[in-house]
This record gives C-alpha cells, structure tokens and sequence, in this order.
C-alpha cells in the first residue's frame, strides 16, 4: 500500500493524583533531602552540575550521609507535634477560664449597666439568665466591741488549742498502737524463725499470695493428702503463729492397734501424741499435724489393701479392720482422735499391738520412699489408659508375721510336751529352739559397705518370706529330723508350709523308709507326723535294747511282738504316744490281759489322775515286758 499508517495500541500512562499532591511532594523531599534547611540554592545548582556532569554518586552519597539526619528529623518532628498538642491544651483551658470569669464579671455589672455589660456577656449565658440577675452591694462592717473580740481570740486560741490536745493524743495512741503491732510483729516473725530452725518448708500459699505456709505433708503421699499437707502461718491477736490448716482439716487423730479376745480389748497400742511434749508451741502443733495426717493416710491405704485379703480372714467393719490373731483373737486397727476420752489403753501387755502400729507406719515410709524412686527413673512411654494407682503392700507383711509367729509357737509347745513325756520316760529326745526368721545380727556389716543401707536391707527381709528351722534328735542313735517352716502370702500356697527332712544314721532300719522330704500345709498333719516318726524311733530304740523283740515290717506299725521258745506264745507291745503323754501297753498271751503304763508331759493328766510312772521306759520294759 502506498499510504501506511501506525497505530499504538499501548493505552496512555494514567497519572496518579495522589503522587502529584503537595503532602506526598513534601514527605518525598524530606526522604531525599532530610530538613529544609538542608536545601540550599547552591546545593541544587550542585547537584544539577553533576547531574549534568555524568556524575551519578552524588545522590546514592547525600542518600547515605542524610540517612541519620533523616531519623533525628523524624524523632524531632514528634517532640514538636507533642509539644505542639500541649501548648493547645493548656491555650484552651486558659480561654475557657478567662472566658467564665469574664461571664461572672458581666453577669456581676449587669445590674447597675446593663448595655455595657450585654456587650461582654457570652450568648449562652444571655438565654440563659435574665440581666440583673446577679448583683452586689458594699456594706459596712459591723463594730465589735473590744471584750468580745478579747473573747472570740480566745475561743479561738482553745479550739486551736484542744485540736492540738487532740492530735499528740493521736499521735500517742498511734505510737502506743505502733509499738504493740510491732511487739506482735516480733513475737510472729520469731515463732516463723523457730519453725524454719526446726527444719520444716515455707512457702506462699498458692491462693493468698501474701500468706506464709508451711507444708507438713508428704510429698510422696496420695494427692488428696499431699495438697492437705499445706497450712497458713496466720498471726492472732497476741501475735502468736496460728496454724490454720483449712475446712477440710479433721483434727488430730491417730492410728490405734488393739488386741482383742472374744470381742473385749486386751491389749492397746500407744498413742502417736506421747512422744510429742504437751506446750502450745508452733512447731509441736505442726508436728502432731504431720502425724495426723500420716496416720490418716496409712488408715485409708489399710482399707484398699484389706479388700484384697478376704482370703487370710481379713474384714472391715465401719472404720474398723479386723485380722485373725491365733486360734481366739482379732487385731482391730482404728483411727481415732486424741481428743476421745476412749484412748485409755487395757492393762495387758501392748508390745505386739506397738509393733503392729510401728511396722505400718514404717511400711508406709517405705512405700513413699519407693513412689520417690520411681518418679527419678526414666518415664514410660504414654497410654490411652492411665496406669491405675497401686496398693501398697502394708497388712501383707504384718498378717505373715502374726502367722508365722503363731505357728513355730504352736510347733515349739506341742515340741515342748513331747520333750517332758519322752523325758519322764528317760528315753533320749532333744530339739533346738526354732530358729529366728531374721538374722539382725547381720545386719551391724552392712553399714560397712559403702553401697549398704541398713534400713533398705531390714525392710527387705521385713517384707520377705519368712523362714524358720528346727533340728529334732530322736530317741535312735545318730538320727535327726530337720523341720523348715516358710510362711509367705504369695501364689500358691498364701499360708504356712513345712518340709520335714529325715536324717537316718543307717539304711537299715524303718526310719530309712520313710521319704527323705515331706512337704506338709498344715500344723496338725506336721505333729501327726512328728508322733508318727518319733513312735517309729521309740520302736527301733527299743529293738536295739532288747534284741528278742522284732519291730514291725511297715512304717505304720507301731506293736513289738516275739515268740517264747517254751510257751510258743506270742507275745506283743504297742507303744502310744500323743502330744500329752507316751503309753506303753503290753499282753502276757492266752489268758492274760493286757496292761498299760503311761507317762505324762505335766502333773494332773491322763485317766489315772495324772501320777503316771516314774520309772524309766527301759526299766520297765525290762522288768514288766521282757
């Protein structure tokens, strides 16, 4: 084509009103150039030469030497703006008081001239008042005579003067008062000293920051207990230390072990307040408060542990936990408070109801002592379900021992009978005192270990299974029957058992058949056990003396019998022994009868009136038998 013709599409460039603003001008000038008194003729036809010079640093360098001026204009221009506002404020209170006296004034003189007046007077206070409404005269003062001006100078001097009266009266008060707050103060702040001497923790309480507590609790102790063992120093009105252990504070009780015997109290433990003085101290006070409080826990832990030893006898009753103790006797432990007039202890002897109280209270120390440990080890990774409480194993070790204890006593006196009647009959038996169940002898090396603990090592072998041992020698020669006796409450015996091990001094004879170990559950199938083997011994003792007399070919005999060379008759001897006597029977043959001869454990028993024999087993077998 010969005409072409070009045509921009690109729209024209939209100019923005508000960079062509005065205000946006100004702020930029102030960015570029810092304050106005830095922009000076002179600058600007520099700074334009060296534009046109090619000399493109000069703003990158004013820029950067102007950078700090920049700020101290800006932190300058807020000083001035403040200052600004409060030469504005003070202006407008000044027009505004001015301005009212000036109405006061007008108001004043628009009585006498009113059109002079009208001229000052606001427009607001014109539709508001009347003229004239306000007015003023001068009047003469009235003459006092000189007697009562001498009089009002001296009612005046006497006013002055009982104001005076009454404020050092004041002042005496409040300094009498100020000694007495800080006598207070003192005797507070000392009795708070001694607490702190006396070792026990202070802090604020959690809900009054401004009150001083002291924490007697146990930090290990269940949570309902631990918060408990807080309470607030307070001060009364003598100034002496108030403890104020809050609402839910039941007062001072103790745990109480009682021995009962057919429902009647035979026995008491002591009262935890007997070793504590009886003053009005602070710090006894807080002691008998942590007592408290750690017997009421150890009750409540006595209460969960007992609902899991309905197997061993074990009953609650109301606040009452009843344990079996020998064949006719409970344990009931209580809590109690010492304020009750029912703390009288019986007359009989209270040493097991003391060591009952006393290891419980030790146990519980422990259990808090294990809850510490395992709080320091590392924690286990989290569940959903959290891990349920515990429950401390406090009546377990006190049950183990009562039984334990009862059944080596009942083993030792049956031990014992059997020893008198063997002995009144001369016949050779003896046994050794059942061994204790804890070597506390022991226990004086472990303090030389470096890693030993006293206290860790007898509450281990305090909670441990139980075990006792006693060694019986039989009338045989050289033969010997050993009785271990272990109590413990775990699975699966949960009870006393016995293990008798027989030591024969030759295979040869009946004891020798008898199994070397007999494991036994009960105490009454241990003595049937005991008589069975000592009645074996006696007949093999006897065979031994008297060789014409042939023992029985079972270990369940007990009848000696022989045949006369002459006569050809049999004849026979049974031998009885029980736990309160031993008897020898014996039959002469055809036609005869037999007869008995007996020897008891004490005076006073058997069917013939207790007088029993008092020759020797050998000697009358010897003369009436052989």
């Amino acid at each position: 084509m010969p005409h072409e013709l070009s045509l921009s599409l690109q729209a024209f460039p939209t100019v923005d009103k508000d960079k062509e603003s005065l205000k946006y001008l100004i702020s930029r000038i102030n960015q570029q150039k810092g304050s106005f008194r830095n922009v000076t003729e002179q600058s600007l036809q520099e700074e334009i030469q060296a534009q046109e010079a090619g000399n493109s640093d000069t703003d990158n360098q004013d820029v950067v030497g102007t950078g700090e001026e920049v700020e101290d204009v800006k932190t300058k221009q807020e000083e001035v703006t403040k200052a600004r506002e409060d030469i504005v404020k003070q202006i407008g209170q000044a027009y505004n008081e001015s301005a009212q006296a000036l109405d006061f004034v007008s108001l004043l003189l628009s009585k006498h001239a009113p059109a002079a007046a009208q001229t000052t007077l606001s427009s607001f206070l014109q539709q508001t008042l009347p003229l004239g409404s306000l007015g003023g005269e001068v009047i003469q003062a009235l003459q006092v005579p000189e007697l009562e001006k001498h009089n009002q100078e001296m009612v005046s001097i006497g006013w002055r003067m009982q104001s005076l009266n009454g404020t050092a009266d004041s002042l005496l008060k409040s300094a009498a008062r100020l000694e007495e707050e800080m006598g207070r103060e003192t005797t507070y702040w000392n009795q708070v000293l001694a607490v702190k001497d006396e070792g026990w923790s202070l802090s604020r309480l959690p809900r009054e920051k401004h009150t001083l507590g002291v924490r007697y609790g146990f930090a290990e102790a269940y949570a309902d207990f631990r918060d408990r063992g807080l309470a607030a120093l307070r001060r009364d009105a003598d100034g002496n230390v108030s403890l104020d252990r809050g609402l839910r504070s039941s007062g001072d009780q103790t745990l109480r072990v009682r021995i009962l015997q057919q429902g009647e109290p035979i026995a008491s433990s002591t009262t935890g307040s007997e070793g504590i003085s009886e003053d009005d101290s602070v710090t006894k006070e807080i002691l008998r408060a942590r007592n408290s409080i750690f017997d009421e826990e150890l009750h409540h832990e006595l209460h969960r542990e007992a609902r899991n030893l309905l197997n061993q006898g074990v009953r609650c009753s109301g606040g009452r936990v009843l344990i079996p103790y020998e064949t006719d006797k409970q344990v009931e432990i209580d809590l109690v408070s010492l304020e009750d007039e029912d703390l009288e202890a019986p007359a009989g002897d209270s040493a097991i109801a003391d060591a009952i109280a006393l290891s419980l209270r030790v146990l519980l120390s422990q259990a808090h002592r294990q809850n510490l440990h395992r709080r320091s080890q590392i924690p286990p990774p989290l569940r959903e379900n959290k891990p349920s409480r515990p429950t401390y194993a406090l009546l377990k070790p006190v049950i183990e021992h009562l039984q334990h204890q009862f059944q080596v006593a009942s083993l030792q006196d049956f031990l014992s009978g059997l020893h008198k009647s063997l002995s009144a009959a001369s016949l050779p038996f003896s046994f050794n005192p059942p061994t204790p169940p804890h070597n506390f002898a022991a226990l004086s090396t472990i303090s030389d270990h470096p890693n030993g603990s006293v206290a860790e090592t007898l509450l281990q072998s305090l909670t441990s299974p139980l075990h006792s041992t006693t060694t019986l020698h039989l009338p045989t020669s050289s033969t010997t029957a050993v009785i271990d006796i272990h109590t413990t409450l775990l699975p699966p015996h949960h009870s006393t058992t016995y293990t008798l091990t027989i030591r024969a001094s030759s295979p040869s004879t009946t004891l020798a058949a008898l199994p070397t170990s007999t494991h036994l559950t009960t105490l009454s199938a241990v003595t049937e056990h005991i008589i069975h083997i000592l009645t074996l011994s006696i007949l093999q003792h006897t065979v031994s003396m008297f060789p014409t007399w042939h023992a029985p070919s079972t270990i369940h005999g007990s009848t000696l019998s022989r045949t006369k060379e002459k006569s050809h008759l049999a004849e026979k001897a049974s031998i009885s022994l029980t736990g309160d006597g031993l008897s020898l029977k014996w039959w002469r043959g055809a036609g005869g009868d037999w007869r008995v001869v007996s020897w008891y454990a004490a005076d006073g028993q058997g069917n013939d009136g207790g007088r029993g024999e008092k020759r020797r087993f050998d000697e009358v077998f010897k003369e009436e038998v052989d």
